[in-house]
């Protein structure tokens, strides 16, 4: 009998939906053939381009690769290309613009850096791809919903959709906060806009159209995220579609739409937006929190939306983990909603812990056209020691992109669960290419900056310009000869576990972690794993690796040694578990509302 997979976060039709610019919603150009399969990068590469970072660009989750995989249940993040990923300078951005990353549709990142569409209309038009692959008469490929009566498949691909970045619901243009994207190229006079309105499906017509009474849009169309979020989901609920999770923020600061101060977590491009702006969640963003926890579809049947605290700030995560208790004391039912980390990685440190680790010396206040950040760096904490050869230590990677400790016992004591990444640079690894860990520095916001470390006053830190960072040599294209080995993929779980042991009543934290891979998300993942069919290869390092990494975690750290002395049976089990049961099970929870 094959074995099932699950990921709670990964990309399936991402990089089929930039290689080919549509702009009738539903599409028109590409095949229910064109989206299963892989997408081929170039054929034109050179060796030097590709040792460098295409193995980035090539780490996909296709649908066809999820099938080979055996991949039961996915969990499919829709997300839209950012300004800052279309304006990006620096060697990455370019090559992500050139033919060498063909066959990336170009024309994607003009109408994003030109302001010509909104982040909407792009969300619809990935959106409506997945719609298509359901409704194909040949297809194995079900997407799940509670607003629908159809069942999971035993053995083909369940897919669950999510939202990666609040943005997605955003209907300016990008980049002009007083012009809303009426989709005008579609509907080119009221009489076919109401025709429309008569004929198309729920999805299309409520979500693009969407007029009082059939008349045309005004200025006064309402652009409050949480009213534009609870449309939208209403109009997914009549198409017996559905929302998993959302997350607030993604990799770069959305002044369309600001709801919370995001994590820094990019460094292979250089843009403003790429760094954290903002002290934590905004007015906007309580709102639209509050009403993922009080959707209703349009049956007025309850269906709450779970957030996602991946890219969130620390600040940001903070703000949240009270705002939810508040939220309990108004309404018991809430308490049932759990948090969840789709693709993440851990510090390795408590809050406090963290804070004092920082390398006073490295701190720098940044500038450009405005914007302000602090430049900061950690010591590493040692996950434990392996092997017999020079620089034998693991370490976990300190940027606060990662959990730390009190994010760990919020989740697990929400009854939520962790989606571990396959991404090396978030692990902790030396990454040979992509991020350089040797320079560990990542990015606060002056504000969030001040609220974590008021000792120090940022007017008196060294002064740098951002433009310095866009000319500089690009030190993430330095070899480093760290191997990248399954070990510290381990060290991670093992220290959500000691974590959840030492400071949760939980028996069993194993049970809420499951694979969060992340692929077709820019990722560099682990050479055991490079796509999302090679997932029986990391079950077999993990059950290989988790004892070991165990008992060097504790000989370092302290702790209590639970798996080292199980039988191997166990270890499977409990392996099986994060590859697949745990996961399983989440979602069966889901789809009953977590009732019970």
């Amino acid at each position: 009998m094959e074995k099932k997979y699950f990921d709670l976060h990964l990309h399936p039709l991402f990089k089929n939906f930039l290689s080919s610019y549509d702009g009738s919603i539903p599409p028109s150009i590409q095949t229910f053939e064109d989206l299963t399969q892989p997408v081929r990068m170039s054929n034109v590469f050179t060796s030097v381009v590709d040792e460098l970072f295409i193995h980035i660009l090539k780490s996909q989750s296709s649908i066809q690769q999820c099938k080979k995989g055996n991949v039961n249940y996915a969990v499919a993040a829709i997300v839209n290309l950012e300004f800052g990923f279309a304006d990006s300078r620096g060697f990455f951005g370019t090559v992500l613009k050139s033919k060498f990353s063909n066959p990336l549709d170009k024309i994607f990142f003009e109408k994003v850096r030109n302001g010509e569409i909104s982040y909407y209309r792009l969300m619809l038009m990935e959106l409506s791809l997945y719609k298509k692959l359901r409704d194909h008469q040949e297809s194995t490929i079900a997407i799940l919903s509670r607003n629908s009566n159809k069942k999971a498949l035993e053995n083909g691909l369940n897919i669950i959709l999510s939202l990666e970045g609040s943005h997605n619901f955003s209907k300016l243009l990008i980049g002009n906060p007083l012009q809303i994207d009426y989709i005008e190229d579609r509907f080119t006079d009221l009489k076919k806009l109401k025709k429309i309105s008569q004929d198309a499906d729920h999805l299309w017509r409520e979500m693009i159209i969407d007029t009082e009474n059939g008349e045309e849009p005004t200025a006064n169309y309402n652009q409050n995220p949480a009213v534009n979020l609870e449309k939208f989901y209403k109009s997914l609920s009549k198409e017996n579609m559905d929302l998993l999770y959302l997350t607030l923020t993604h990799l770069t600061h959305i002044n369309e739409q600001f709801l919370a101060t995001h994590a820094f977590g990019m460094k292979m491009l250089k843009h403003p937006s790429f760094y954290p702006f903002g002290n934590g969640i905004s007015s906007l963003g309580y709102d639209v929190i509050e009403k993922c926890y009080s959707m209703t579809n349009h049956k007025n049947e309850y269906r709450p939306v779970l957030i996602d605290v991946k890219h969130l700030g620390l600040k940001s995560r903070q703000d949240y983990y009270d705002f939810r208790k508040t939220l309990i004391q108004k309404e018991k039912k809430y308490e049932k909603i759990p948090i969840i980390a789709s693709h993440i990685g851990v510090t390795g440190y408590t809050v406090n812990e963290w804070k004092n680790a920082l390398k006073r010396n490295s701190c720098t206040v940044y500038n450009y056209e405005g914007t302000r950040a602090v430049s900061i760096e950690m010591e590493k904490k040692i996950c434990g020691k392996w092997g017999s050869f020079v620089n034998n230590d693991f370490t976990f990677n300190p940027w606060s992109i990662n959990l730390m400790d009190e994010d760990i016992t919020e989740i697990l004591n929400s009854n939520g669960i962790i989606g571990m990444s396959l991404d090396v640079r978030i692990l902790g690894f030396q990454s040979e290419y992509g991020i350089s860990l040797t320079s560990e520095n990542e990015y606060l916001s002056t504000a969030d900056f001040h609220t974590h470390f008021p000792q120090i006053t940022v007017k008196n830190l060294p002064l740098n310009t951002m433009e310095s960072m866009i000319v500089e040599n690009e030190s993430w294209l330095i070899p480093t000869k760290e191997d990248r080995h399954p070990l510290s993929f381990c060290f991670n779980i093992i220290h959500i576990i000691q974590v959840g042991l030492l400071k949760t009543d939980i028996a069993e934290p194993w049970n809420q972690i499951c694979l969060g891979s992340d692929f077709d998300g820019l990722i560099e993942p682990l050479k055991i794993s490079p796509d999302i069919s090679s997932l029986e290869e990391l079950e077999a390092n993990m059950i290989k690796w988790i004892p070991v990494a165990e008992k060097a975690y504790v000989n370092e750290n302290g702790g209590t040694r639970i798996l080292f002395g199980k039988s191997t049976a166990e270890l499977k089990k409990i392996v099986r578990g994060i590859m697949y049961e745990n996961g399983k099970n989440f979602i069966d929870r889901w789809l009953n509302n977590f009732a019970g």
